[in-house]
C-alpha cells in the first residue's frame, strides 16, 4: 500500500505520541511505500530508517513543540507532492495543523483518511498541551476554551472515515464524546525485543531502586510518588527521568524535598530513549501516580523488561496492572499505602520475585510492533473497500465555502484542487444515490462546513506561531552567543 503519516511531532519528541507515530510509520516502510509528514529544519523530501519517505515541514520551536510554518506556497507544495505520490490512505496521530491539513487533502481527493487518538476527547486539555506551549491554567481551562477544544475536536472526528482507539477506556471515550463512524481497537506497539532481553536485578541488593519515567507534570503526578517515598526505609532510592513541561512544577518538587531532607532521589533529566532499557534493567519496580495515561509506553516497556509496575489507577493501569504483575492501587489510596504495597513487592524471595517479573513480560508479549503493524493493516484494508466519491453537489459546496473563508493565494489554489478532484472522481448520479442508500456509508462522509473555517484559522494561527517561534529562537540564540 501506499501510506501517509501525518504527526505534529519530529522524530524523537513529543514523548509517547510522537515516538508511536514515527515507528510505525518506520515499520510500515519495510513493506510499503510510507511517507511521514512532520516538522523539519527546512520544508523538502529526505529518506529515514527502513526507506521511509519523510516530508519535513519548515518549523519552529523547541525539542518538543514545533509550529510548522502552513503557509499557502508551503501548502500548495505539500498538495502538489501528495497529488503526485497518490496515497490509498493518510493517517494522522494529531487533530490539528500537518494532520488537519492532511484531512482537508484527504476529503478534496476522496481518500481515506484515518486518525489515532492518543488522547481521552472529553479530556484533550488535561494531557499536557497547555503545559507544553505554556499556556496559563486560568486561560486552559476556560469554558470558551474547553468549548473551542471540543468544537475543533468534533469537526476533526467528522471528517474521517474510521478511528483507532488504543484499548477500551479510549474506545469508551471516543463513542461517549458522540462519534459513530468505525473504530478499531489497536494498541501502541513497542519493539519488545530491547527489553526482554535485559536481566532482572537481584532483589537481595540495596539500594531498591524505584523508577518512574516520564514528564515532570502534574498529570504524571511525581509529587505523590515523593510522598511515597517518605513512607519508606532511607534504603530505598527514588529515579525520576524526564524534563518538566513546567518549571513552576519541578519547583514545587524541589521545595517538598527540600522541607523533608529527602536525600534519596535523584532528577536524571531527559535521556535518549534508548538509554531506557538500560535504566529499567537496574530498578527493582516501575512506580506510577500518574492521573490519566490512555496507553503509557514506559509502563508497557517496564512491563517488557520485567520489572514489576505499582500504580495508581488510570487507563493503562487498569488494563495491564494487577497483582500478576505488580501491584494496582485506588486514585484514592495513602501514599503510605502506596509504600506498604512497594515493601512487599521488594520484600520477596528471589525466586517469587523472578516469577513476577516473568509473568509482567508475559502480559504484554502481545504488543510487539509485527503484531500491531498486523492489526493496522488489517483495519486499513476494510475501511478501503468503501470507496467515497465527490458528487457534484459536494464539490459546489466546497467550491463555495472555500470562497467565502479563504482569500488569496490560498483561495485560489484550493478552487483548482477541487476542481481537479471533481475532474478525477466524477460520481454519476444513480450510482452515487445507490452509494448513499448504503448503511455502511454514515453522513460524515461530507466536509462540513466548520472545517473551512478552522483551517483558515490553522493557517493564520501556524505562520503567526512560527514567525513568533523562531524569532524567539534566534534571540536565544543571540543571548547564549553573547554569553560565551
Amino acid at each position: 500500500m501506499k501510506i501517509v503519516f501525518t504527526s505534529i511531532f519530529r522524530s524523537g519528541s513529543g514523548g509517547g505520541a510522537g515516538r508511536v507515530a514515527h515507528e510505525l510509520a518506520q515499520e510500515f516502510a519495510r513493506e510499503n511505500e510510507v511517507v511521514m509528514i512532520c516538522p523539519a529544519e527546512k520544508t523538502g523530501l529526505s529518506t529515514g530508517t527502513n526507506g521511509l519517505s519523510v516530508y519535513g515541514i519548515r518549523s519552529a520551536g523547541d525539542r518538543e513543540f514545533q509550529m510548522p510554518e502552513l503557509s499557502s506556497h508551503t501548502i500548495r507544495d505539500l498538495f502538489n507532492y501528495l497529488d503526485r505520490f497518490q496515497p490509498d490512505i493518510v493517517h494522522a496521530h494529531e487533530p490539528a495543523l500537518i494532520g488537519l491539513i492532511g484531512q482537508v487533502w484527504a476529503r478534496m481527493n476522496a481518500v481515506p483518511f484515518v486518525h489515532t487518538s492518543h488522547v481521552l476527547p472529553s479530556k484533550a486539555v488535561d494531557f499536557g498541551t497547555t503545559d507544553t506551549i505554556n499556556v496559563p491554567p486560568s486561560l486552559a481551562r476556560s469554558p470558551i476554551s474547553d468549548f473551542a477544544i471540543q468544537s475543533v475536536l468534533s469537526n476533526f472526528f467528522t471528517n474521517c472515515d474510521a478511528l483507532i482507539a488504543l484499548n477500551q477506556s479510549a474506545y469508551d471515550s471516543i463513542r461517549d464524546f458522540g462519534y459513530s463512524g468505525p473504530v478499531f481497537v489497536i494498541p501502541n506497539g513497542r519493539a519488545l525485543a530491547h527489553y526482554s532481553s535485559k536481566q532482572i536485578p537481584n532483589i537481595n541488593s540495596d539500594p531498591k531502586t524505584l523508577l518512574f519515567i516520564g514528564f515532570l507534570s502534574e498529570r504524571k503526578n511525581q509529587y505523590y510518588l515523593l510522598r511515597v517515598l517518605r513512607n519508606l526505609p532511607e534504603n530505598y532510592l527514588l529515579r525520576l527521568i524526564g524534563k518538566p513541561l513546567n518549571p513552576d512544577y519541578q519547583n514545587k518538587l524541589e521545595k517538598y524535598i527540600k522541607k523533608h531532607d529527602l536525600t534519596n532521589v535523584e532528577f536524571i533529566g531527559q535521556i535518549e530513549h534508548d538509554q531506557i532499557p538500560g535504566f529499567l534493567e537496574s530498578a527493582h519496580a516501575f512506580t506510577s501516580a500518574s492521573t490519566m495515561e490512555v496507553q503509557s509506553l514506559v509502563v508497557i516497556e517496564a512491563l517488557a523488561s520485567g520489572t514489576p509496575v505499582i500504580g495508581l489507577s488510570n487507563e493503562t493501569i487498569d488494563e495491564l496492572v494487577n497483582q500478576d504483575v505488580g501491584a494496582w492501587l485506588a486514585k484514592d489510596r495513602k501514599p503510605s499505602e502506596f509504600a506498604e504495597q512497594v515493601m512487599k513487592i521488594c520484600s520477596l524471595p528471589e525466586e517469587h520475585y523472578g516469577d513476577l517479573c516473568q509473568r509482567a513480560r508475559d502480559r504484554v508479549a502481545h504488543l510487539d510492533w509485527s503484531n500491531v503493524v498486523e492489526a493496522t493493516t488489517r483495519a486499513y484494508r476494510e475501511i478501503l473497500t468503501i470507496k467515497l466519491f465527490m458528487s457534484d453537489d459536494e464539490s459546489d459546496m466546497l467550491n463555495n465555502l472555500v470562497s467565502f473563508f479563504t482569500f488569496g493565494d490560498v483561495r485560489e489554489y484550493l478552487l483548482d484542487v477541487i476542481a481537479e478532484a471533481r475532474k478525477r472522481y466524477p460520481a454519476p448520479s444513480d450510482y452515487l444515490n445507490r452509494l448513499k442508500k448504503n448503511r455502511r456509508l454514515p453522513s460524515w462522509i461530507r466536509v462540513p462546513s466548520s472545517t473551512w473555517i478552522i483551517s483558515g484559522l490553522t493557517v493564520l494561527i501556524s505562520v503567526v506561531g512560527f514567525i513568533f517561534l523562531r524569532g524567539k529562537g534566534n534571540s536565544k540564540e543571540r543571548l547564549d552567543q553573547e554569553s560565551t
